[in-house]
This record gives structure tokens, C-alpha cells and sequence, in this order.
């Protein structure tokens, strides 16, 4: 196993509960830290609307309670120009850092071998991988390697051509004055071209205050530079955040064209981030992480018990996440089409309300079809004049 984040964690667990050897390489010397995403998880009611498909989508999207930092029961959309669309959309706060280290946990009370510290540097051919153990290089042979080490995944190195990345930027910060309820995005060239800004409360005046920016939309500018900006200039946000500390910042890739084009490969299988699990139009990596970790095992278990191939497991996320996995990739075309032909400020004043409920679960509504593919073809048209 390759990488100890959610999904990692949650194929090592049900792997080793059947009595599969497992060893986990994790490079970093601390799980979970440092923090590198918005620590949100659909409420195990919004995951029925999510992934309909799945049907344990609940229980695994369940987070110990030790994790939990907050729980919101809205999510607000503010627009360029400062309009709000509120939703309600139940969401669960984490500590990331403690919600891997209690999933890694769970995988070593199952039985898994855990090793941090000790980047994996290649993978053969051969089923093997040299591993960095403390300073002394080792070859390490398995039945099936894991790819559960991020958007860079070593197994993953030739499916990620023309395919499109966000980076994103996420500080956690103290001394806010954000309402603990509600978890805000805020789309705006200015601030985050191509993609959103967001707050999300995490209780006791603490907040997870993160962007992403793509490189399509957005000038020559460093995006710790949109951040500051963010922060400091944005009419509504920079009143909220106001006097806040930064206590920590750190910097990722997002994979935001849906699943690469091939996730089996001849040595294993590439799960969550380094298969391209992510959510599109949000950039949510998490649920994924931990469905695919768990059609993952599954596969395994059949191949290695010679009652399947590892090539099933392409099978099983299509057809258990696939659907909204498209969708997802559809919304995230639209609100570029939006972006592209300056509707975006038009938009959400006149139809947001109407649809935005629909589009934070992944649901694109036929009305949404019909306006996409009309601005699609007037971007052809222009393209062509």
C-alpha cells in the first residue's frame, strides 16, 4: 500500500479484517499533517443524495468522534458580485490530521503494518517497490500494489497527460468571526479564477480559509498571492476574517477531470486521489477516497482468492460511482461555459436558488443540459469566427 490518507487507510482495514497481509507506506513522518484540504464530509444523510448507487455510502462517511471539530447545516454560494444563494447541505467538520491518524488506526488494529516515514521512490514492472526505510533503500515484492499516494501517484505517471489540475491553497485560521453554521463559497476571478474560495467554520472562532485556482483562468500570479488577497480585499470575506491568525498553510494539486483513463495497471490499482477520485465541480476528494478504498478491497479480495481480476474494480466504481462521477465532470464544464461567456454574474441572481440545491448534490438538471449545450455551441461559433 502507497500512501496512508483515507483511502489508503480504508482499503489496508477491510484487506487486513479478511486476513490479507498488508504494508503501508506512508512518506510522511506524521499522518495527516500537514492539512491539505477543506476538512469537510457530507453528512452520512446527504450521502444517499450524493452517491444513490452505494449502499454503504452512510457508514463509511461516518467520522469518529473524536475528529469531529463542527457540524453545519447550510452551505452559502456568494457570487462576483456579492450575491448569496443559501442551501441547506449537512456537512461534518473534521480535524483532518486526527480523522487519518484514527482511520490508519483502525487499519493497524486490523493487522496492517504501518511505516511512515518512508517514501516508496519506484515501482517495477515486477510487482515490486523500492522504498526509502530511514535512510536505507529496500525492495519490497507484493501480489498487488496500491496507488493511495496522492494526484502524483507513482503507478499513475502515464494517464495524466492533458489532463487538468486546480492548485489549491488552505490555511486554518483562529480569531475569526464566521457563522458556525454555514459553510461559505465564494466564486470570482479576483479571488479564486476558475474555481471558488471557501470558509468553513470549524467552531470556537476557527476557520478552514482555503482557494483554488486554475491555470486556464488566471493570470501569472502566485496563488498565495490570490489568498492574501482574498483575505484582505474581499468586500464580505475580509470583514469575517478580520483580525484572524494564520496558523498553519500548506499548498495541493486537485485533479479535476474525473477518474484517469486508466486506473488498473499491471502491477495494482490506483484509488482515491491517485486515480483522479475527486469531485469536479467541488474539488471533494474524501467520499471517493473512501468508496473506492472500499470497491478497491473488494476487488482485491476476489482476485486474490481467484474469483476475479483486478481489472474488476473498473467495473465496480463505474458502476457504483461512475454516474455521478460524469455528472460531477459535467457541472464543472458548465460552470466553465458560464465562466467563458460571461454569464456567471447573470446566472446565479436569476436561476442560482433555483438549482443550486441540485448542483451541490451532483444532480444537473435537464433545463441545465439544454443551457450547457447552447453554450457550448456558441464557444465552437466563436472559436470558428
Amino acid at each position: 500500500m502507497i500512501g496512508g490518507g483515507p483511502a489508503g487507510a480504508t482499503v489496508s482495514r477491510i484487506l487486513a479484517e479478511n486476513d490479507i497481509d498488508v504494508l503501508l507506506f506512508e512518506k510522511k513522518k506524521v499522518i495527516g499533517l500537514p492539512v491539505r484540504c477543506g476538512e469537510l464530509l457530507p453528512h452520512p444523510s446527504e450521502m444517499r443524495c450524493l452517491f444513490p448507487k452505494v449502499k454503504d455510502a452512510e457508514a463509511l462517511i461516518g467520522p469518529p468522534k473524536n475528529t469531529l471539530a463542527n457540524v453545519t447545516e447550510y452551505t452559502e454560494l456568494i457570487d462576483p458580485i456579492g450575491n448569496k444563494i443559501k442551501s441547506r447541505f449537512k456537512s461534518n467538520i473534521v480535524f483532518r490530521d486526527k480523522y487519518d491518524q484514527a482511520l490508519v488506526k483502525r487499519a493497524m488494529d486490523a493487522g496492517v503494518v504501518v511505516k511512515c516515514g518512508c517514501p516508496v521512490i519506484s515501482v517495477s514492472g515486477n510487482g515490486s517497490v523500492r522504498v526509502n526505510d530511514m535512510g536505507t533503500i529496500k525492495q519490497v515484492k507484493a501480489r498487488v500494489i496500491v496507488g493511495a499516494d496522492g494526484p502524483r501517484s507513482l503507478l499513475t505517471e502515464g494517464f495524466r497527460e492533458n489532463y487538468e489540475f486546480s492548485v489549491c491553497y488552505v490555511s486554518i485560521m483562529e480569531n475569526v468571526n464566521v457563522d458556525e453554521n454555514v459553510v461559505q463559497m465564494y466564486f470570482g476571478k479576483e479571488y479564486a479564477p476558475g474555481a471558488y474560495a471557501w470558509i468553513i467554520p470549524k467552531g470556537k472562532h476557527v476557520a478552514n480559509v482555503g482557494l483554488g485556482i486554475r491555470k486556464h483562468f488566471s493570470d501569472s500570479i502566485k496563488i498565495k498571492k490570490y489568498f492574501q488577497k482574498f483575505v484582505e480585499e474581499h468586500p464580505l470575506a475580509s470583514k469575517l476574517l478580520d483580525g484572524g491568525r494564520i496558523i498553519s498553510s500548506s499548498s495541493k494539486l486537485v485533479p479535476l477531470d474525473g477518474p484517469f483513463s486508466n486506473v488498473v495497471t499491471k502491477q495494482g490499482i490506483c484509488i482515491g486521489d491517485a486515480g483522479g477520485f475527486v469531485m469536479p465541480h467541488v474539488g471533494a476528494g474524501i467520499p471517493s477516497a473512501l468508496l473506492t478504498g472500499r470497491i478497491g478491497a473488494e476487488a482485491i479480495l476476489n482476485y486474490l482468492r481467484g474469483k476475479g481480476k483486478l481489472s474488476d474494480f473498473e467495473k465496480k466504481w463505474r458502476k457504483e460511482i461512475g454516474p455521478r462521477m460524469k455528472n460531477s465532470l459535467r457541472i464543472r464544464k458548465f460552470t466553465d461555459l458560464l465562466l467563458r461567456n460571461g454569464y456567471i454574474d447573470s446566472f446565479f441572481p436569476k436561476r442560482g436558488q433555483q438549482y443550486f440545491e441540485h448542483l451541490i448534490r451532483c444532480d444537473f438538471p435537464f433545463p441545465l443540459k439544454l443551457f450547457s449545450f447552447y453554450l457550448n455551441l456558441r464557444s465552437k461559433a466563436r472559436n470558428l469566427s
